[in-house]
């Protein structure tokens, strides 16, 4: 098998905006099926992209012709369709966060592992080349040891009848913007942290977490994170070293036709000096979709299993941090297991 057929769970925004047109723009995909609760909504998106149509979320992991699911529903669904696509036999595409408990994180992976299916996690930003050339600068020591990391992203009031202002379907920001920025320094600073201090500002009306920060230890290093709903519109992150500081302007999400703004700001001997450095445009959807394909069509196990734990990983952190702003303490990564 060379080519995969994609089953879609959901007419979701984002599928809609990006996801069907970047599984559109991969030669590695051949068919690709929707569904949706209401049939009139699929039949209507099949239409209006050109893909195929299935009569709801059971009949399409059960479509022997499909080899992998991706799945845009909201936080608190993602287990159930998760696991039953793996029972299926289905490989699973899931949008961040891929639950909103730890617990459900491994169920939704031991069911990943038992049935032998890859399992991704749609970090997107995750595969933007701007980061390799982040990283590389920090590498040749453009501004010297690094310390520390700040990174924010969060949005103005959206529709509070919305599924990141509902409880029961895993909403609340932490899930939602708070996830990208432990992403992002985890990837950065390249290695996994020791312990957070969090903060969660819950609006009592919704029930779910609009605002919070966090403090993140790594070994000798550290972030300062922000995310929220309720906010003026924020998207990038920072890194500041014994030499200079580093700037990506437009971190997480980022229009394919959207060249990257990267600053590196140093001072020497009392002279400011600010480089911008290059990287390219690029649609990250179709780079982690392909990526996805890749993993799947070439059946490496290793590969596999190296997924699996960085979901895990990730999954941890925030754990952590719904424990410590529960208990108003700072938790170590290790106490959750």
């Amino acid at each position: 098998m060379d080519k995969l057929n994609i089953g879609i769970i959901g007419c979701a925004n984002i599928a809609k905006k990006y996801a069907i047109k970047a599984f559109q723009a991969l030669d590695k995909v051949d068919k690709i099926y929707i569904s949706s609760r209401d049939v009139s909504k699929s039949k209507e998106c099949a239409e209006e992209f050109g893909v195929e149509v299935e009569e709801s979320y059971d009949s399409l992991i059960n479509n022997p012709d499909i080899q992998a699911i991706y799945i845009p529903l909201p936080i608190g669904l993602h287990e159930e369709w998760a696991i039953k696509a793996a029972s299926k036999g289905k490989h699973i595409l899931c949008e961040k966060s891929i639950s909103d408990n730890f617990e459900s994180v491994k169920k939704i992976v031991d069911a990943c592992k038992q049935n032998n299916v890859v399992l991704f996690e749609n970090f997107m930003c995750d595969y933007h080349p701007q980061h390799d050339v982040v990283l590389k600068a920090l590498a040749d020591g453009n501004i010297g040891d690094v310390f520390t990391l700040k990174s924010y992203f969060g949005f103005p009031p959206m529709d509070k009848d919305g599924f990141r202002y509902n409880k029961e379907l895993g909403g609340g920001s932490l899930n939602d913007a708070g996830a990208y920025t432990v992403f992002i320094a985890r990837k950065i600073m390249s290695c996994e942290p020791v312990s957070v201090t969090c903060r969660l500002n819950v609006n009592e009306n919704v029930g779910v977490d609009v605002q919070g920060t966090a403090f993140v230890e790594f070994d000798g290093k550290t972030a300062f994170l922000g995310f929220g709903f309720d906010n003026v519109y924020q998207n990038n992150y920072s890194i500041w070293g014994s030499k200079g500081t580093l700037t990506v302007k437009r971190a997480f999400s980022i229009p394919p036709n959207l060249k990257p703004e990267i600053e590196v700001y140093t001072n020497e001997n009392f002279q400011d000096k600010i480089e911008q450095l290059d990287a390219p445009a690029c649609n990250h959807f179709e780079l982690i979709f392909d990526a996805f394909c890749t993993v799947v069509l070439g059946n490496d196990d290793n590969k596999r299993a190296e997924v699996y734990e960085k979901i895990l990983n990730q999954a941890k952190v925030l754990q952590a941090m719904r424990l410590s702003a529960k208990e108003n303490r700072k938790v170590k990564i290790d106490e959750i297991n």
